[in-house]
């Protein structure tokens, strides 16, 4: 394969990974708290090996850190984060996700829970857990405490900061977990917490569609000019075993 044939691979190879992220996110449109995931592409040259040529290389993620917009619910038990911070999850194996997906349900337990049966927890680490006679009864203040119609405190919503929050890992339904190397997250003070709403994701539809096509078309062009590179080799070495 010719260096045409290289950089076209590199080229098609960085599409692909792109391709697959746009679908995902036109898949998540209507996912809360989920945010648009980029690939992170870098243009590498090759001086070393003596040539004068660029190839791209896939760098991993990021994401989109924008907030999505606030719908009204009308359920009680509904919370979005205005601005920064993220609220805390017990994974099924024991670990801690982070989401702004704030749709939940109360257990046999009492325990406040997504729809997929993770845990809210609060901002020691333990679980919000609401006594059995209060039910969806509750006041969520602004700083995420929740408190029945009297007043009395039942419990807080862990809302924290993330160092490095782009680099974050999707787990899937607007669930992320911390890079391998982050601090740990420290829990906000005076976080903005609202009541009876969700935040909807990030992903702009009619962008991320317009993304796809023009990420089609390249990959195309980038797969036809590799198959027009290996042609003319082909051609090339027919000719030379006529001479």
């Amino acid at each position: 394969m010719s260096n045409i044939g290289y950089v076209s691979l590199s080229q098609a190879t960085a599409l692909e990974r792109s391709m697959n992220m746009t679908a995902h996110n036109l898949a998540n449109a209507s996912t809360a708290g989920f945010k648009t995931i980029n690939p992170l592409l870098e243009s590498v040259d090759n001086t070393a090996a003596g040539d004068d040529i660029s190839y791209v290389v896939d760098k991993g993620t990021y994401l989109d850190l924008s907030s999505g917009p606030l719908l009204p619910t009308g359920n009680p038990l509904d919370v979005a984060v205005s601005g920064e911070g993220w609220m805390s999850f017990q994974l099924d194996g024991g670990e801690t996700g982070y989401s702004r997906h704030g749709q939940f349900v109360v257990d046999v337990d009492g325990q406040l829970k997504t729809s997929t049966g993770l845990p809210l927890l609060d901002a020691g680490g333990g679980p919000v857990t609401l006594p059995d006679d209060v039910g969806q009864n509750v006041v969520i203040t602004t700083g995420g405490t929740i408190t029945d119609p009297d007043g009395a405190v039942l419990g807080t919503i862990g809302v924290f900061k993330i160092e490095q929050e782009a680099r974050m890992t999707s787990l899937g339904g607007g669930m992320y977990q911390l890079p391998g190397d982050a601090a740990a997250p420290q829990q906000i003070e005076t976080p903005k917490v609202k009541q009876g709403f969700v935040e909807g994701s990030n992903v702009q539809a009619v962008l991320e569609m317009t993304r796809l096509i023009d990420i089609q078309r390249a990959y195309e062009n980038s797969v036809k000019l590799m198959t027009e590179d290996d042609s003319l080799t082909k051609t090339s070495i027919q000719r030379l075993g006529r001479v």
